[in-house]
């Protein structure tokens, strides 16, 4: 769906014509997630394994569901953590047994730090919270907004500008990700979080100037 389709679907409740109903109901789920965020990040909520999965429940309310695998039931819409062997492209993600401690280990670090951190330190702890959250794949479906919501959670935290990912860059987003991952270095992915974090600002800049300039009626 284009920003437009998007802008009229939350502003007005209108569909977009011929668009799947998954696509308007996934975008309806991300706006309550973000307006989610909002809020816990004016109250300086602490990470917790509970908060991300409220994060991930309400990112697949109403396109999630529940699954039944050899290891137990969990349902997406709810937040629930996988408890099934998942992977993308000949990625593996970690065992399923694995996740809770990991979630524990990262909240815990990003805790530590996130009242601390100044400056360019804060994007750099927003894109390293994405990073291990979208590795960690703690859930069956959603890992990818839930770690971009994340990411903007702390720099609405820090009442810093948010960070888009820009559709025309995901095969670089890809990219950072994996490579970031082969050399055990997380600068690469901070410097591509960096970059979306500049070209977005840049846009609204352009956007503002555009305001300021005299209109002329066109006849």
């Amino acid at each position: 769906m284009s920003e437009t389709d998007t802008k009229v679907l939350l502003e007005d409740d209108i569909t977009a014509a011929g668009k799947p109903l998954i696509d308007h109901l996934m975008i309806k789920d991300h706006f309550a997630a973000f307006q989610f965020i909002k809020e816990q990040a004016k109250q300086k909520r602490k990470l917790s394994i509970e908060f991300i999965q409220e994060i991930g429940g309400l990112v697949m309310k109403n396109t999630g569901g529940a699954t039944n695998s050899i290891s137990g039931n969990f349902d997406t819409s709810k937040g629930d953590l996988r408890l099934t062997q998942v992977y993308a492209d000949k990625k593996y993600f970690p065992d399923f047994k694995k996740v809770p401690d990991l979630l524990e280990q990262l909240c815990k670090t990003i805790n530590d730090k996130i009242d601390d951190v100044k400056g360019m330190e804060i994007l750099k702890l927003s894109a390293d919270l994405h990073y291990n959250l979208v590795n960690i794949h703690p859930f069956g479906d959603g890992n990818g907004r839930s770690a971009r919501l994340l990411m903007n959670y702390i720099q609405l935290y820090h009442k810093e500008p948010l960070i888009k990912i820009f559709t025309e860059d995901r095969a670089e987003y890809i990219n950072a990700l994996n490579e970031t991952e082969e050399k055990e270095n997380l600068k690469i992915f901070r410097e591509f979080i960096g970059k979306q974090a500049s070209k977005f600002l840049k846009i609204e800049i352009e956007k503002y100037n555009k305001l300021k300039e005299d209109f002329n009626v066109l006849l």
